[in-house]
């Protein structure tokens, strides 16, 4: 791992001085050096340096400090010094590197670790806690417990004679010295009868000045003497086990062991394909990958990841009791993509991003089935609430069991039907050229349902008048339309189409100039994106397609724009301003 120096700088009490500093300070400041250190403080963080003057309580808090040719970010913590108060300073660029290094150690050894079976352990001497991984395997999860439960628990696990011998190897990891193997007959960790002993290994460790510990693991040996390598297969790209194993893994948690708190969390990338698309599909390989290694690290031992395969990934957590422990890891991971991804999502300006559905057993479902549906439910509310979110089932906001199953019913019969986006387009322009029937109506209808669209206008010149409306929640009062209408009859309604008929608006704040008079007015009515499309109908007059968002922030799904221009194609074979 990549060293961080710590450098410090001694400052009087009253004038805050710089008394003293190691040479590289002096370098950094210059000039500056002679100054107070108060006055090298940037404005913006003044006041939580003083406070930390003030209480001298050796916490850190972030400090930038201005030097003759820069401003450096740094990490800082005081403490009384007698007449003198002692900084203690850490870059915050170096704090990076070492964190990147460290977690680039940790998956190595973890990569590592997870090719055996063997349950690990690290026992905090000051806290008298053990902290224990990788126990997918095991009768019990990982986690954080007393060393006199986790002691409790193996010597549970065993015969009267054998309890001495495992009472002995916590003695030796609660004495902090050394190293010890203890062999006991049997099998501590599941009920494998293939298993003849047990193998208990600790060894001290010594972390720094102030800080010591025991690390260890438990492993199982089988006829012969063997050890086995891990009972799991693993998907070759990121690591993580594969789709049939997770599923075994909850399953048996779920509908075999009842445990409590076992939460299925199903995650998806936002607009993948365009990762492929757009930067090749090796490169979406490295990001699959990436945020393979995200998802573990936020889940940490609280619970065990795993990829379904493409760029959906399956979370089974452990032990989640109420939702803020939840939404904490859901948080974290969402945070994470998109701050790991910044202009990698569906244009430069827009994150990567994920949306992910979670339930809990048993308060959600009493079954893994249920459970796993109510997840997937949430993850498609999640998408169609415009993406880059996370959505646990809660039974007041999204209904009751039955009433998600029989949603399920419906789409799997349309699933069944095999009716995509462009079979019905297909449908609707057989109906205008073939078969005389559908009005415009109709189909403006036909196309909002389809597509689950909020809100969508047709409006035909010229001059533009409002000639439709469709969708689940139509904005259809008379001041909008009106509004509307003056924008298309006006001077601007070129300046809007300046780089196309096609013009997409994902959040307000990308408005052009010419356009922000009409902003507050589109958040009045709740309007955060929309789409025009201008094209012309059968008599060659220009009309305007106007699809919106109501109440919600969404990127508009780019695979469907094309399903837009051909559903305005056919609006051509009409004369709409009739």
């Amino acid at each position: 791992m990549k060293d961080v120096t710590f450098h410090e700088i001694i400052i009087t009490k009253d004038d805050q001085k710089i008394v003293s500093a190691d040479s590289k300070v002096y370098d950094a400041l210059g000039s500056f050096a002679v100054k107070p250190m108060n006055e090298l403080i940037a404005s913006e963080d003044m006041e939580i340096y003083e406070n930390n003057i003030k209480n001298c309580d050796g916490n850190w808090y972030p400090s930038k400090i201005l030097s003759p040719d820069t401003m450096y970010y740094t990490y800082m913590r005081a403490a009384d010094n007698g007449k003198h108060i002692r900084l203690t300073v850490v870059n915050a660029h170096d704090l990076l590197n070492a964190h990147s290094s460290l977690m680039k150690t940790i998956n190595t050894f973890n990569a590592q670790l997870n090719l055996y079976e063997d349950v690990f352990f690290e026992y905090d001497v000051a806290k008298e806690t053990v902290n224990v991984y990788n126990t997918a395997i095991a009768d019990f999860d990982a986690g954080v417990y007393s060393i006199n439960e986790f002691e409790n628990f193996l010597i549970s696990r065993v015969d009267d004679e054998q309890k001495q011998a495992v009472k002995g190897f916590f003695l030796q990891i609660k004495s902090g010295v050394g190293r010890s193997t203890t062999v006991i007959d049997g099998n501590l960790l599941n009920d494998d009868p293939s298993v003849t002993q047990t193998v208990l290994d600790e060894a001290y460790a010594f972390y720094g000045a102030d800080t010591e510990g025991v690390v260890g693991h438990i492993q199982l040996k089988r006829d012969g003497g063997s050890s086995k390598f891990s009972v799991f297969r693993y998907d070759s790209l990121t690591g993580m086990i594969d789709k049939s194993d997770i599923i075994r893994i909850a399953r048996e948690r779920i509908d075999d062991r009842r445990l409590e708190g076992t939460t299925l969390v199903i995650i998806d990338l936002d607009f993948f394909k365009n990762i492929n698309d757009s930067f090749g599909h090796q490169f979406g390989d490295v990001v699959i990958k990436k945020i393979a290694d995200i998802i573990s690290n936020e889940v940490g031992t609280s619970g065990i990841s795993g990829r379904f395969g493409g760029d959906e990934f399956f979370v089974v957590l452990y032990n989640i009791q109420t939702e803020e422990e939840l939404r904490a890891i859901l948080k974290g991971i969402k945070n994470k993509v998109s701050a790991t991804f910044q202009d990698k999502g569906l244009d430069k300006d827009n994150p990567l991003s994920v949306s992910i559905g979670a339930a809990v057993f048993p308060k959600d479902a009493d079954n893994y089935d249920d459970l796993f549906m109510l997840a997937d439910h949430c993850l498609y509310l999640a998408k169609a609430g415009g993406r880059n979110r996370y959505i646990f089932y809660r039974q007041d906001k999204h209904g009751t069991l039955e009433d998600v199953k029989q949603k399920h019913l419906i789409s799997k019969k349309i699933n069944e039907r095999s009716i995509s986006y462009g079979e019905t387009i297909v449908r609707m322009f057989d109906m205008a050229l073939h078969d005389g029937e559908g009005s415009l109506d109709y189909f403006m209808n036909e196309f909002a349902d389809t597509f689950e669209l909020q809100n969508v206008l047709l409006f035909a010149g010229e001059p533009y008048r409002f000639v439709s409306s469709a969708g689940s929640t139509p904005i259809d009062d008379k001041e909008a339309n009106e509004l509307v209408i003056s924008v298309l009859n006006s001077k601007d309604k070129d300046k809007y189409f300046s780089l196309g008929d096609f013009v997409v608006i994902n959040e307000l704040d990308s408005l052009p100039p010419h356009a922000h008079s009409i902003r507050s007015f589109l958040i009045n009515r709740e309007v955060y994106s929309f789409i025009m499309i201008r094209f012309f109908d059968k008599d060659h007059r220009e009309c305007v397609l106007l699809i919106s968002a109501v109440g919600t922030k969404i990127v508009w799904n780019r695979t469907h724009f094309k399903y837009y221009r051909a559903f305005t194609d056919l609006l051509s074979l009409y004369s709409i301003g009739e």
